[in-house]
């Protein structure tokens, strides 16, 4: 129950899109640490379900994907509960509308899965999701198709007859803002014959910092749970950080400068591969997401 870094089944969207509203319902009914079947939940939810589908179990994917609960099935019955991050969201922004809030789940549900395998390759909590905002620029470049995409997929999770939907699918949750429209994560054109996509960086600004460290330091927990010392190198390569930003060098190293300036970190740079000291605890960095909000 207590495991956060669950990876997420291949198909686990089920033709939903992650709905921000569901998702807050879903939050409010995990706080009383209910458990019930899909057909209780969807009664004192709202959240549509039917005999052999429906949205509940997606949203409850995506929700422990996006590290907002805990959650456990056995045989028909779902145990949910609040993780820390997910207190802390449902106390500060009930409604999940602040972009701070919004960045946070799209990051977590973009990050890598800690894999007990050696010498795997890289996977993520949810595949598609790590595979277009972690691998994308590499794989498909600057701008890419809907198409170029879910042959991607097909690459990576094999071929299947519902890869176009399923890219489909993760490509409209950010054009539409009762999802992740509001993220800005994609920019997307269209010419005569088709639409294209660009993969967006995450903004650079101090209002979204703290919850960039908060997501910093909870993969940290992931990954690295007890070190307290750590090469950059070692951790961007292990997290995908900055390639899941999407940032520059530069902006990089102002946040990096930022997280040592508010007591996140301490640098050490004398070195050829600059040293990352962890200085602070998770319950702190989760306190402070909302800090920077005027």
């Amino acid at each position: 129950m207590q495991k956060l870094g669950k990876q997420l089944p291949t198909s686990f969207a089920k033709d939903f899109k992650p709905e921000r509203r569901l998702i807050s319902n879903l939050l409010k009914y995990a706080l009383s640490e209910n458990s019930g079947d899909k057909h209780e939940i969807s009664e004192k939810t709202g959240i549509p379900t039917g005999v052999s589908s429906g949205k509940v179990e997606p949203t409850i994917h995506y929700a422990s994907g996006m590290g907002l609960v805990y959650s456990s099935k056995h045989l028909d019955k779902w145990e949910l509960r609040l993780t820390p991050l997910g207190k802390t969201v449902l106390e500060e922004d009930p409604y999940l509308t602040e972009s701070v809030t919004l960045w946070l789940m799209h990051l977590m549900l973009c990050r890598p899965y800690k894999s007990s395998k050696a010498n795997e390759p890289s996977q993520g909590i949810a595949d598609q999701w790590f595979a277009l905002f972690a691998l994308g620029k590499l794989r498909l470049g600057n701008c890419f198709s809907s198409g170029e995409y879910a042959e991607f997929l097909s690459e990576r999770l094999g071929s299947g007859s519902d890869r176009v939907s399923m890219a489909n699918l993760i490509l409209r949750s950010y054009e539409e803002e009762s999802c992740l429209g509001l993220v800005k994560a994609l920019e997307k054109s269209t010419d005569i014959t088709q639409s294209h996509y660009t993969l967006a960086a995450a903004p650079d600004n101090e209002e979204l910092y703290p919850a960039l460290a908060a997501y910093f330091i909870l993969l940290w927990d992931e990954f690295f749970d007890s070190t307290e010392q750590l090469h950059l190198e070692e951790l961007i390569k292990t997290t995908y950080l900055f390639s899941t930003l999407n940032w520059t060098k530069e902006q990089s190293s102002r946040w990096l400068d930022w997280l040592a300036d508010h007591g996140v970190v301490q640098l050490d740079r004398q070195t050829g591969d600059t040293l990352v000291l962890r200085t602070t605890s998770t319950s702190k960095v989760l306190k402070n997401i909302y800090s920077e909000l005027i």
